[in-house]
């Protein structure tokens, strides 16, 4: 054979060998997975609904951020700026993170950023002022390479977050050093940036920001002051006459900085704005919006005087908070760690406050810089009680509002109880129970608002007696308040007798489907570990100690534990629910859009299914719900959230989609509007996008409560008191249900730490706390908000992970509450998060992200299996049979099938 033709055969061998590989790989793309789609689908046009669902989203972000960023200090009455097209206010602008605007932040949330509206745009275009543009470029260039130049250069670009997951070096960036304002080499006339500054304006607006994300905690030390931020401000704040700082950060920082420096005259809370919510802040300091957000978070001075900060993570010798988590010794690798939930109720506000009223050598004032619902407005408002009145169990406070300023605005009404204490029950002494935000109120006019709730609203949990809610006898103080420190009026609501919320005594809630009782003892720990980290002596939480940094027989049991047989549980062949029939007619999915949950027509459409089925629907279900052509089930799309419903670099090649919604701003921001009807508009504009891009489901909202600044993910979730959050959350459900969306609420539940939370992690904590605190937003968002998903946890509650809690996911979500719907894991993909588990104590399905790069088939097999083992069938098939009812009830509920 020739050299030419043994060429020829080695090319073509070549080219055969090119051509099966790109077979294999769009094989793979378009069969196996959706990633080929999703590539393809990027290059798609929006369509009309697409670009309409676009601009409502953008114009509800405004009106979210109008209301939402909250004007915490305003020394001076400076803000806000007059200024307009002829006679431009004069703006320095100091700040790495005024150039870099964290707009989101990173983890399964990411979103593309590129087109939000940067912050030094929404200035000069909405806010008509005239920004220091040396001061830009040194930004611009000092970001962009690291060196100090005022050359001509264009603003970096917005980043994406998606690129940012895992970078540590993104919760603070490096500033500009305080020596570059100083250089005289800059200027050829040998002046400095600081004197041209100064010769420009008077006054300057400082940008601090901090980012997040999953897997990611934050310290004391990076929620202060960097060394080069101090030394930024400090040259600021010493040079001109009127400063503005500006805080781009979720997550509560230490400001004790303030009190320093005399010409630090407003501060703005914006937390993360979303794609367009800087132009709010240039409202807010031109005038155009008078501010009238509340924070969510109490803001102290010292972060580490936080009541759960001891506990949050571990300690060095020297009593300061490390990065790292709290860990078992005798768990080995990388897993077995643990939270102290030490503080019980006293989270946040309900800490401070208390602290206050019961102990008199408690200085509050030095303690807390911004109290919980602290906002301040361009005008004055005097707020009373007119009138107290009780009907049925339902307590109706009429609140009178005048506006005494001189400018329109809006206010906020917060009602807090201070029950009666006779130590049976732990009690806060202030408590938030309901709130309004006002309507525009004109100068010198008063408006008249009416908040009512249950009488049932002010038990509290007994967990050690009666085990139950309890309504203690005595004087319960209804309370008008400014913030949760500063009272305005109150009223006296007086129970005669103790009322006891069980069978026995006074029967269920009334919101209540069965009466709720202990679910979460083991939680508390046979160790008792809440005695020894409480010093009474110093009324401060100390910390685990050495003994419970060694994991029990029970802890490590709980690790191993297995479901239990059909003759554990007794279970007989007439226990085995139908299935696998065939009908003389076909029952579809649409047929069964307006059965109720508990009509036994379901049980005939669900003996349909094949056991197959029913493990496919438990069994594959990362970022879709199974499709069942037969019975007309349509596939099911649902993309992660909390600040945006869109497809990512995670979910789009599974769901095979490019449908990218706006990015709201953080949940944060829509608590601090305090405006239940805010959070019905962003609800109805996801429905709307939801049904622009295609999906029937949402990876959220998430409503972990912000135990302690230190959470990565606080930008997720909406504030420190359940009652907020709730109420925010279940608003925004129920607008996104009205629009046929299954809103699937997270993280369920106490899930609040993120540094390991996925390896194992063991929370302990009182029942009290676990209700009254960490499910009472997820109680609202089932009950109020009528959520048809739910999204389980990471972590374990006592000994048992969320995911496979019954107590949690059966007795409490379901028979309590009445929760009608599916529970779906979070990524399941850690040794724990048991499949089998999940199904026997409640979940219905697993979200199992490594089956669809195996082509479709993973954790269903482990499911399958159980339910044909001899010894497990029974109990394996019930589960899985009740586990597709959920999934296909909450699935006939939504938009495809109801449309």
């Amino acid at each position: 054979m020739s050299s030419m033709s043994k060429k020829k055969r080695n090319w073509l061998i070549a080219l055969g060998a090119l051509i099966v590989i790109i077979v294999g790989v769009l094989y793979y793309a378009f069969v196996v997975t959706n990633a080929g789609n999703w590539l393809l689908a990027k290059f798609k046009p929006d369509t009309e609904e697409q670009k309409l669902s676009y601009t409502t989203a953008t114009e509800t972000i405004e009106k979210i951020t109008d209301e939402g960023f909250v004007l915490m200090q305003n020394k001076d009455n400076f803000l806000p700026l007059a200024t307009s097209a002829d006679n431009k206010t004069k703006l320095n602008i100091f700040g790495t993170r005024s150039v870099v605007t964290l707009f989101n932040s990173g983890g399964s949330t990411a979103t593309d950023v590129t087109k939000a509206v940067k912050l030094e745009d929404a200035l000069r275009d909405v806010g008509n002022f005239e920004l220091n543009q040396d001061l830009l470029y040194l930004h611009y260039n000092f970001y962009k390479s690291g060196k100090v130049s005022i050359k001509e250069t264009a603003a970096p670009k917005n980043r994406s977050d998606s690129e940012i997951l895992g970078e540590t070096t993104n919760l603070a960036l490096p500033e500009v050093p305080a020596t570059a304002y100083k250089d005289n080499t800059l200027y050829g006339d040998g002046t400095t940036l600081l004197e041209q500054a100064k010769a420009f304006s008077d006054t300057a607006l400082v940008v601090l920001g901090r980012g997040g994300g999953e897997d990611t905690d934050l310290t004391p030390a990076q929620l202060s002051l960097s060394a080069d931020e101090e030394a930024m401000l400090d040259v600021v704040a010493k040079n001109f006459e009127n400063v503005v700082v500006i805080i781009n950060s979720a997550n509560v920082m230490q400001l004790d900085f303030l009190e320093d420096y005399p010409a630090i005259k407003s501060v703005i809370w914006i937390s993360y704005p979303g794609e367009t919510g800087t132009k709010s802040l240039a409202k807010i300091l031109n005038g155009t919006v008078n501010p009238s957000g509340r924070l969510v978070d109490t803001w102290p001075a010292d972060l580490m005087n936080n009541p759960a900060a001891k506990n949050y993570n571990a300690l060095d010798s020297n009593g300061v908070m490390t990065a790292d988590s709290n860990k078992y010794t005798n768990i080995e690798g990388d897993s077995g760690y643990f939270s102290h939930y030490a503080e019980g109720i006293y989270v946040g506000y309900k800490y401070y406050e208390t602290r206050h009223v019961t102990d008199s050598s408690y200085k509050y004032d030095e303690e807390v810089l911004f109290p919980f619902g602290h906002g301040l407005s361009y005008t004055t408002f005097k707020k009373d009680i007119v009138e107290m009145k009780e009907e049925n169990g339902t307590i109706t406070l009429r609140v009178s509002v005048e506006n005494t300023g001189d400018v329109a605005g809006k206010d906020v009404i917060q009602i807090y109880s201070n029950p009666p204490y006779t130590g049976a029950i732990e009690k806060a002494a202030v408590n938030l129970v309901t709130f309004k935000k006002t309507n525009m109120i004109e100068p010198g006019q008063t408006d008249y608002y009416s908040l009512s709730f249950s009488a049932e609203d002010l038990a509290s949990y007994d967990y050690k007696n009666h085990k139950a809610y309890v309504l203690e006898a005595g004087d319960y103080e209804l309370m008008l308040m400014e913030n949760a420190h500063d009272k305005l009026d109150s009223e006296i609501y007086k129970v005669q007798d103790d009322i006891i919320y069980n069978e026995e005594n006074d029967g269920k809630r009334s919101t209540d489907k069965q009466t709720a009782t202990n679910q979460f003892e083991d939680a508390l720990s046979v160790d008792d570990y809440l005695t020894r980290a409480w010093n009474p002596e110093s009324r401060a939480f100390t910390g685990p100690q050495q003994a419970d940094f060694t994991a029990s027989q029970e802890v490590l049991d709980a690790l191993t534990a297995k479901v239990p047989t059909d003759s554990e549980l007794g279970y007989s062949e007439a226990d085995l629910p139908e299935y696998g029939k065939t009908l003389a007619q076909t029952i579809k999915l649409a047929d069964m859009k307006d059965v109720p949950y508990n009509d036994p027509r379901w049980d005939e459409f669900l003996s349909q299914l094949t056991l197959e089925e029913m493990a496919n629907i438990a069994g594959m279900g990362a970022y879709q719900l199974l499709e069942i052509e037969r019975l007309g089930v349509p596939k099911t799309l649902q993309p992660d959230g909390s600040m945006a419903i869109a497809s990512n670099i995670y979910s789009g090649p599974i769901m095979g989609t490019e449908g990218v919604g706006v990015t709201y701003a953080a949940p944060s921001v829509l608590a601090a509007t305090w405006n239940q009807d805010a959070a019905y508009l962003m609800g109805t504009s996801i429905g709307q996008e939801a049904q622009a891009f295609g999906y029937n489901g949402w990876y959220s909202p998430a409503m972990n409560i912000h135990r302690t600044p230190f959470n990565g993910r606080n930008f997720e979730y909406y504030s420190e008191d359940g009652v907020l959050s709730g109420k925010i959350a279940a608003q925004v459900v129920k607008a996104a249900r009205e629009k046929g969306v299954i809103t699937y609420i997270k993280h369920f539940a106490v899930n609040d730490k993120e540094k390991n939370a996925r390896m194992q992690f063991f929370v302990w904590s009182n029942e009290q706390a676990i209700r009254e605190i960490y499910l009472k937003p997820f109680e609202l968002a089932v009950k109020e908000g009528g959520s048809l998903g739910v999204m389980s946890s990471f972590n374990f509650i006592g000994l048992n992970w969320a995911g496979a809690h019954k107590g949690l996911l059966t007795e409490v979500l379901r028979n309590e509450w009445g929760f009608e719907g599916l529970v779906l894991t979070d990524a399941n993909m850690y040794p724990h998060m048991d499949p089998v588990k999940m199904i026997y104590a409640g979940g219905d399905v697993t979200l199992d992200v490594m089956a669809v790069w195996q082509g479709g088939d993973n954790q269903n097999k482990v499911m399958l299996a159980a339910a044909q083992d001899p010894t497990t069938k029974i109990g394996a098939t019930k589960s899985l049979y009740q586990a597709s009812k959920n999934v296909l009830f909450a699935v006939s509920r939504s938009w495809k099938v109801t449309e």
